[in-house]
């Protein structure tokens, strides 16, 4: 019996795929079908939740949160988890997995908020280093984290010893639709005077912790400051700058990975150095003898300093570092632009995350039994080996950004959900952190989306796109690297055709973009900190053209309309020009047709002809779309 069992075992793993990335080659897949499936399962539950707090399906939901708006309801219940998710972390123990998860592992709004944070990994990472409430699930993260069946325990229904144990540790109820009659207040420190104050999270003149204008009154009466997020932030900033140099892995927020995933202390330590030694921040008073209330002077002083002013901390920390580069700046400045203990706005990133689920929802991915069996489970198969591909394409180029699309994304998140194995995997196949960010600024992500696609392209000899959206234009050059290529063999089995229900998957993975509101063709578009007033934008962009839903007909692209040009060497072409709502560009696809292919041309021309015979005319029109010249320069053939 015990040979069988070691013969079926070896069988197994001869049978299980192994994967080239870089210059080496896996064991087997990095993530597993199974954990896709659970990953699947756990976003259905978010998305079930989202939908119970937005339409007020439960009753437990208070009157004042009821007559909200449904994205301002959906905002306060995020605020809730996240205050919930510190009090979670504050009270863990390292256990083994089988205790961790029948005593400590969190409810589904928690699970949420850390879902989010796992899947910012650079910053995650360095939390669970510098943030001493991270501790314990910094020792999780490797042999607990990775090891969780997420998809079961989030449908579970959770023991009696499971929810005593977290209303013990908590001080609350584990299920969020009870605990909301007990939150009702938030509890912070004054930035100026450390009094305890409680804050109401929602109140009747819009001035709530989980509102826009948000503002407090400190009790105390020689104090009275206006306690606002800005000098909150600013108070963050300071505790983090003035920590003692005695305590491990001391560094400022943002400073330990470098833009291209590099983790490098030394200069995290040489930046916090250089913000402490410089004019801006150093020790003006004589030290005390007592470290703490030296400490706490010299916490005063910066604060007074710049007048608990988050505008003039910003000044202050790029002129401290004016010899950094202008993104380590601004990064660790990002980390400090709340009162959070943690480096990113939680808020934000589980609202991108809602995106993404979205767009997984509306592929028909989240439904019950979808990938059961059948030709169906051939895509997840095929996701997973173009995740593959994707982190060997990151090992080969150094020097890129790569942008996911959805079924690769999917897989991506499903890694990194594996917590500390993610980062050994990275430093194991590719030398660095393939990072994920939270945020990324639109003219950068449609360059770098560009630049994948041509990598993708020139490695394996297949579209990376296949959904239906214009591709990067092409030189003539790589047109002929590329078809010399087709010939030489790829290194991957990827294949060339994939499922049907695969290819709307393969559209880019947009969740984290920020786009730029000069350009009138996305709309308005908020900045990071308020991403719900993005939210509708990049619903409507994140959809595959083949799946996009006709909402009005002045946003919509139409289909495409063909056009004739005729060449300098006297051959014709047909052109159908379209515009691309993800470059912002006119985007053309030129075939050069047969005769019979010219009389359906002729045809479809005459139906489309509205008197207007230049080509400009004829492209879809986009709601605060710019005029663009790249279709005047085309010598139209208007006979006919």
């Amino acid at each position: 019996m015990q040979n069988q069992a070691i013969k079926q075992e070896s069988t197994s793993r001869q049978q299980m795929p192994s994967f080239e990335i870089g210059s080496q080659r896996t064991p087997g897949p990095l993530v597993s079908i199974a954990q896709v499936k659970g990953h699947l399962r756990l976003l259905r539950a978010f998305h079930n939740l989202r939908v119970i707090v937005e339409e007020c399906k439960d009753r437990r939901i208070p009157t004042f949160a009821a007559q909200m708006d449904r994205d301002s309801r959906w905002i306060w219940f995020i605020t809730l988890a996240i205050d919930r998710f510190e009090r979670w972390v504050k009270s863990l123990q390292c256990l083994p997995l089988e205790k961790f998860i029948s005593k400590q592992f969190p409810p589904i709004d928690v699970w949420m908020v850390w879902h989010a944070y796992l899947l910012n990994p650079c910053w995650y990472e360095e939390d669970c280093e510098r943030l001493g409430i991270l501790q314990q699930l910094r020792l999780l993260n490797m042999f607990v984290v990775a090891s969780i069946n997420v998809g079961k325990l989030a449908n579970n229904q959770p023991s009696v010893s499971r929810v005593a144990a977290w209303h013990k540790k908590t001080g609350s109820f584990f299920d969020p639709f009870d605990a909301m009659e007990e939150l009702t207040h938030k509890q912070m420190e004054c930035p100026r005077c450390r009094t305890r104050v409680f804050v109401p999270f929602v109140n009747d003149n819009g001035t709530g912790y989980s509102e826009q204008r948000f503002s407090a009154m400190c009790p105390l009466p020689g104090c009275r400051l206006k306690i606002t997020k800005g000098n909150l932030a600013v108070a963050k900033f300071v505790r983090d700058l003035t920590e003692s140099e005695d305590v491990s892995e001391n560094y400022m927020a943002g400073s330990l990975f470098f833009g291209n995933g590099k983790r490098d202390p030394r200069r995290a330590k040489a930046i916090k150095d250089q913000l402490t030694q410089s004019s801006q921040f150093c020790r003006k008073s004589p030290r005390s003898s007592n470290q703490r209330i030296a400490r706490l002077d010299w916490e005063k002083e910066i604060k007074e300093s710049i007048g608990y002013s988050w505008p003039l901390l910003k000044d202050a920390i790029a002129i401290a570092l004016r010899d950094q580069p202008e993104a380590t700046r601004t990064k660790i400045s990002s980390a400090y632009e709340d009162d959070s203990p943690f480096s990113i706005n939680l808020i934000s990133a589980v609202l991108r995350q809602g995106i993404f689920t979205k767009r997984i929802d509306d592929l028909g991915w989240l439904r019950p039994g979808t990938f059961r069996g059948g030709d169906k489970l051939q895509v997840l198969e095929h996701a997973l080996l173009r995740y593959h591909c994707f982190l060997d394409l990151a090992a080969a180029s150094p020097n890129l950004m790569p942008v996911p699309t959805l079924d690769i994304d999917l897989i991506w998140h499903s890694h990194q959900l594996m917590g500390g194995r993610y980062g050994v995997d990275c430093d194991v196949y590719i030398s660095r952190r393939v990072d994920h960010p939270l945020t990324t600024e639109e003219a950068i992500l449609s360059t770098a989306l560009d630049n994948t696609c041509r990598a993708w392209q020139s490695r394996f000899h297949i579209p990376y796109m296949q959904c239906g959206c214009p591709a990067p234009d092409e030189t003539v050059f790589e047109r002929l690297i590329r078809i010399l290529r087709q010939y030489a063999g790829t290194r991957t089995r990827l294949q060339a055709s994939l499922h049907p229900d695969h290819l709307p998957a393969t559209h880019p993975s947009l969740h984290n973009a920020v786009l730029d509101p000069e350009r009138g063709v996305f709309g308005s578009f908020g900045k990071p900190a308020h991403p719900q007033r993005d939210e509708k934008d990049l619903v409507r962009l994140s959809r595959p053209l083949g799946v996009r839903k006709k909402h009005s007909k002045k946003t919509d692209p139409e289909p495409l309309v063909p056009h004739l040009h005729t060449s300098a060497m006297g051959r014709t072409y047909v052109i159908c020009m379209t515009f691309d709502v993800l470059y912002g560009r006119l985007a053309g696809i030129i075939l050069q047709p047969t005769c019979s292919d010219m009389r359906i041309f002729m045809r479809t021309r005459r139906n489309h002809r509205q008197g207007n015979h230049n080509s400009t005319a004829m492209v879809p029109r986009v709601k605060g779309m710019r005029t663009l010249p790249a279709a005047a320069s085309l010598k139209t053939d208007t006979s006919g």
